[in-house]
């Protein structure tokens, strides 16, 4: 799959917009998974797995249904907490970190297969949703919620409800609504599992535009070999292993 060409907005002026965090220094892995093992039972979802995830960095997680690909980013998302080994965010064991709920809304952004939008909102109002509980007052989150818009070629689609969009469309505001608190990370699961390939295409080029020209670091969870030759590195799980 050829990358999507670079965005007509400056280096400096889109990292503005997209609201880039820059608190860990280059040197810091932004999310690390440090000798992880996940066990339900007797079932070993993860085993011993070890990857680091450089700032700024597009990195695919792929591998056959079952192989530990959702769980992996369930860990990094702190939905889910790991049997052994530790899970870091900015050098930080997440295990040692107090609020995970302000974790989940500010330091991650996530990207679901089904893009999870509220059906009887507006695309404006489904990414403003997302600010709600900040310290973002009405208009912050509204001037916000149009920038995100635009920056993701949406501003038409701002006040259509989800039902009235195609799936590529709602898939895009679901990546804006990712992108309202000014994440470290996106986390993206299947983010194109639902989408036919031109649908799929064009999601793979919003990233590519947002990674490129935005600088944005993104963890992509993927069964599909060719999305996920988009992406700057590319790590393989089968049986629970990274091979």
């Amino acid at each position: 799959m050829t990358h999507a060409s670079n965005a007509s907005m400056g280096q400096g002026e889109s990292q503005v917009a997209l609201g880039m965090n820059a608190e860990s220094p280059a040197s810091t892995p932004v999310l690390e998974a440090v000798n992880v093992g996940v066990d339900y039972g007797e079932f070993h979802a993860l085993v011993a797995a070890n990857l680091s995830v450089a700032p700024g960095e597009w990195v695919a997680v792929t591998g056959p249904s079952g192989s530990g690909k959702s769980t992996l980013l369930q860990l990094f998302a702190a939905v889910d907490q790991p049997t052994s080994g530790s899970v870091r965010f900015q050098g930080e064991d997440l295990a040692n970190r107090r609020h995970l709920d302000r974790y989940r809304r500010i330091e991650v952004g996530n990207v679901f297969q089904l893009h999870n939008l509220l059906p009887h909102l507006d695309a404006k109002r489904n990414i403003e949703i997302a600010m709600f509980g900040t310290h973002q007052g009405r208009q912050a989150r509204s001037d916000r919620a149009t920038d995100l818009l635009s920056l993701l070629e949406l501003t038409a689609q701002a006040g259509h409800k989800p039902p009235d969009m195609s799936g590529g469309e709602r898939q895009r505001v679901a990546i804006a609504r990712a992108l309202a608190n000014s994440p470290a990370v996106i986390l993206a699961d299947e983010p194109t599992g639902s989408l036919d390939p031109a649908g799929a295409a064009n999601i793979i080029a919003v990233f590519d535009r947002l990674h490129r020209t935005e600088g944005a670091t993104i963890v992509m969870v993927t069964h599909d070999r060719e999305v996920a030759s988009a992406a700057d590195r590319v790590i393989q799980l089968e049986g629970g292993r990274i091979i």
